[in-house]
């Protein structure tokens, strides 16, 4: 079995593990940050997971004029007037490409992995899952939005035009608002992807309702691969 570098926390919901979801935090917060969520995912664990949440580097932030925090990519100001730091959001990508490729390697094939992640981290589950040239689970998107919008078209992988995925947003949420997320929700679908939408009453945070949500979907989505 290929071992994962340090920065990563993995968590075994069984002796044998069928399936795979690999959580990417948010700005200015660690791996640790997912262990709401992981923990409280009571139906899925019954089918054997490997959890997987990864670091993000430490950077600085230009928003937050230099602070060096863990972040996926810098943040450069708002998307609508200043050019998105893709050459951070590339790096990142090529990341969880290798966390990807490491779990085949494993033995967990990419149809039994579901992507996901909250607010920036999110937003890199969407941006690297749709690219990769595998076929996954499922991409999960919690309080996140579409980063580089106009570049998905030409560079997404035919491999997963078909994969689910799951948005949920916070009504209140002061930091990527609602309206935003939204504009990434239609942007999917004019592509033809399959997205399943849910907002709940509270802010850029995630709730024990949200949980439930991600829980039962997670659990149909690769109750499949349980099966003998």
């Amino acid at each position: 079995m290929k071992r994962q570098p340090e920065s990563v926390i993995e968590v075994y919901t069984r002796a044998e593990m069928v399936a795979s979801v690999i959580w990417l935090h948010g700005l200015g917060t660690n791996a640790t940050d997912m262990d709401g969520i992981i923990t409280n995912m009571r139906r899925s664990r019954e089918l054997g997971l490997h959890h997987v949440a990864p670091n993000a580097p430490v950077r600085r932030i230009t928003v937050s004029k230099g602070a060096p925090v863990r972040a996926w990519f810098d943040v450069l100001g708002d998307p609508t007037e200043v050019p998105e730091d893709r050459a951070g959001i590339e790096a990142s990508s090529t990341r969880v490409r290798e966390l990807l490729d490491n779990e085949q390697a494993n033995g967990i094939p990419a149809e039994h992995t579901v992507l996901g992640g909250f607010s920036q981290g999110a937003s890199v589950a969407l941006h690297a899952g749709l690219r990769y040239p595998h076929r996954l689970g499922g991409i999960i998107v919690l309080s996140g939005e579409l980063v580089l919008p106009d570049l998905l078209a030409r560079e997404r992988h035919p491999a997963n035009a078909e994969t689910p995925i799951l948005m949920i947003h916070g009504t209140e949420d002061e930091s990527i608002p609602l309206e935003d997320a939204r504009r990434s929700r239609e942007r999917l679908r004019e592509l033809s992807y399959r997205v399943d939408w849910q907002e709940f009453p509270m802010g850029h945070a995630v709730c024990p309702e949200e949980i439930e949500v991600v829980d039962d979907w997670t659990y149909r989505i690769l109750e499949p691969a349980a099966k003998p």
